[in-house]
């Protein structure tokens, strides 16, 4: 039944998006993230619904119902396109027998295309604000139905995401809800109605609540992030304050001594098998790269079980930890920074941290601009802060799972971009028009 609805509702959409090549990019986007797909057993689970959008968007793109003249230059278009030069590079120079190289970077060329096509469709606030939604109502159903059904269960539900992606594991999948609570928050402070307003506050409940309910140490310290940047720096604070409060007194009082025992080992990282073996992997990482400094070993090579045992015995950058040799197969490198530095070498991870970097430069660039500009621009200014909080969210999350060529990292570092352009040219328009009427006045004078 559920496989039937999702196919009438395609043979609605499929039109609109044809007539509307920006609903061909949403539905491009909203595809990627939520994976419809992944909740069918019936005729439509084998479907590539998302590769057909996204063949459709290049289609009515090169029968020109978008001109690339209208293609907003700027500074993340230039980063990510040298970030996949470069993933290129690893790819031919990495090493052999790795099926996961032609794999995980035909997966990063599907992301890059997204996030590169991004400044071709998204230009007003309108547009911002769609992709926002895209965000949300992609990513955050999954958070939302693994919310209830914890709350259900009493907190004994075990949560994965969707089947055959890079957050179908638990603590990937708490890293990303981590990462899109700040921008769910945005929503509740800017929209209009009260109810719905409370709808995007319950939601953000329900999912800190998915978050804990799957037992992720990293997304534990991605939302406590997220909330103390919240009370701390909020437009809100108060209602921030309370929103944490409550959420955090509730989950204190309901959640199960599993998750309370699971949350306590993060004071004792260092006896916990776990954590050990990610160290191990971490160390192995740096030795790959450290062998091949500039282009890696490509994709997941530390995964690879000869290359895992050509390093396992060298200390890499992390010489200083007493781990010995690990007598267990490869694992794959559980960090952004780490699963880069192996994949893509230094020169691959510096230009990885560039790119994020960028991103919190931006909010400060943004910041300025909306203090000249008025209350209008108060939103701008709120989705600012938001979006580098997902990006703070993501360089803590991240930091011990596998999670480097996610879609939506890419997608929040571009709209962040594409929220600065347009502050940027608001600006430039208020001091043209500031400046007109003194030009006129000169004109008369000279007259």
């Amino acid at each position: 039944m559920l496989d039937l609805m999702f196919a009438l509702a395609m043979l609605v959409a499929i039109p609109l998006a044809i007539a509307r090549p920006f609903a061909a990019y949403l539905l491009w986007g909203w595809t990627a993230l939520m994976v419809p797909t992944s909740y069918f057993y019936g005729f439509m689970a084998g479907t590539r619904i998302n590769l057909f959008l996204a063949l459709l968007t290049f289609t009515l793109i090169l029968l020109g119902k978008v001109r690339w003249k209208e293609y907003v230059n700027n500074r993340v278009t230039w980063l990510l396109l040298l970030f996949l030069a470069h993933a290129s590079a690893s790819v031919l120079f990495g090493y052999s027998g790795n099926p996961f190289n032609l794999q995980y970077y035909v997966f990063l060329l599907k992301v890059m295309a997204f996030a590169l096509l991004m400044p071709l469709f998204v230009k007003e606030r309108l547009h911002i604000h769609a992709m926002v939604l895209v965000m949300v109502f992609g990513l955050g159903l999954h958070g939302v139905l693994d919310g209830l059904k914890t709350i259900v269960s009493a907190g004994s539900h075990n949560m994965y995401g969707p089947r055959d992606t890079v957050i179908s594991d638990r603590n990937h999948l708490s890293a990303a809800l981590a990462m899109l609570l700040p921008i769910i928050y945005y929503l509740h402070l800017n929209s209009q109605k009260r109810w719905i307003r409370w709808l995007f506050l319950g939601a953000f409940a329900v999912i800190v609540l998915a978050i804990m309910g799957g037992r992720s140490r990293g997304g534990f310290l991605a939302i406590s992030v997220v909330g103390c940047w919240l009370v701390f720096t909020s437009r809100a604070k108060m209602k921030a304050l309370l929103m944490v409060v409550l959420v955090g007194g509730t989950l204190l009082l309901l959640a199960p001594e599993e998750w309370t025992s699971r949350m306590n080992t993060i004071q004792t990282a260092g006896e916990d098998e776990s954590f050990v073996g990610r160290l191990m992997a971490w160390r192995i990482s740096s030795a790959l790269a450290l062998a091949n400094p500039v282009f890696g070993g490509g994709f997941h090579a530390v995964q690879i079980q000869y290359v895992w045992d050509m390093f396992k015995a060298d200390p890499g950058l992390l010489g200083f930890l007493d781990l010995g040799v690990p007598d267990f197969g490869a694992k794959a490198a559980h960090s952004i920074y780490f699963e880069v530095l192996g994949d893509l070498g230094f020169v691959g991870l510096a230009i990885f941290l560039v790119i994020l970097a960028h991103a919190i430069y931006s909010r400060f660039a943004i910041k300025r601009l909306v203090a000249g500009l008025g209350p209008s621009f108060t939103w701008a200014r709120d989705l600012a802060d938001m979006l580098m909080l997902s990006v703070l969210a993501y360089l803590v999350g991240g930091a011990g799972v596998s999670l480097s060529y996610f879609e939506l990292i890419y997608m929040i570092v571009m709209l962040m971009e594409m929220l600065r352009v347009h502050v940027v040219s608001a600006s430039n328009r208020q001091i043209v028009q500031s400046k007109t009427p003194d030009r006129a006045e000169n004109e008369r004078a000279r007259s």
